[in-house]
């Protein structure tokens, strides 16, 4: 069942790159207004008049708490929230000061924390609301190096469980998207990537493709959770 999507209003984190981009680009042609929340917008390619962004660094949870309640303000009709904000750190525990580690959950958990904090009560209010979290199989199975990322990415799995739980008398659906490794500018700052063939890695208009058909379709069924892989998995080290 397909629904309008005609005057719906969308918030995307991590719309500047990578997933969130191709996710709000999706969404704009499909006649949603979007707001996107990122770091940096400076170097973002997506102008449009449906796409409102506001540059914050989801590590500063003040300024996102403050920054957040004032989007509510000014659009009280939110209809679903994508969550694509993060960043990846990887390597041996011991490698990284606590000052590392608490900024890195700060961004890459705790922001998802405060977001719904403000966006669950607002969209109790209007009765409606879907809620989409873009994971990764390293909340699955946790792999070396990992011990950051795979920690933040099992607490918004976490969370994203939990909300569904808590918001599904109040017509609130709550989705977990995981993709494996995804072809994105994520990686530019990583020592590995994945392979160069196209079936070493997803696209990240592929996970929009899924973001979309979870929005479009049948409000009455929930989409639990979604593990995207490629075909082939193989990594390339730089």
């Amino acid at each position: 069942m397909m629904q309008d999507l005609s005057a719906k209003t969308a918030l995307v984190s991590g719309a500047s790159s990578g997933i969130g981009l191709a996710i709000s680009q999706l969404l704009i042609e499909q006649g949603y207004q979007v707001i996107g929340i990122a770091r940096d917008f400076s170097k973002c390619p997506l102008v449009n008049e449906r796409f409102t962004t506001f540059a914050q660094d989801l590590g500063d949870l003040d300024n996102l708490s403050q920054l957040i309640q004032k989007i509510i303000k000014q659009y009280p009709q939110l209809d679903c929230f994508i969550h694509s904000a993060g960043t990846g750190l990887f390597g041996s525990i011991e490698q990284f000061s606590v000052k590392d580690m608490a900024q890195f959950i700060n961004s890459n958990l705790t922001s998802a924390l405060v977001l719904c904090h403000h966006l669950v009560p607002a969209m109790r209010k209007n009765k409606a609301g879907r809620i989409i979290f873009i994971g990764s199989e390293s909340a699955l199975q946790a792999g070396k190096k990992g011990a950051l990322y795979s920690s933040a990415k099992f607490g918004s799995r976490g969370l994203a469980f939990s909300l569904r739980e808590d918001c599904s008398k109040d017509n609130i659906s709550v989705s977990l998207i995981n993709p494996g490794m995804v072809r994105t500018p994520f990686f530019d700052k990583q020592t590995f990537a994945p392979g160069p063939k196209p079936s070493n890695a997803i696209e990240a208009s592929d996970i929009a493709d899924m973001v979309l058909h979870i929005l479009t379709s049948n409000p009455n069924i929930i989409f639990d959770e979604v593990n995207l892989s490629p075909r082939n998995k193989s990594l390339q080290f730089k």
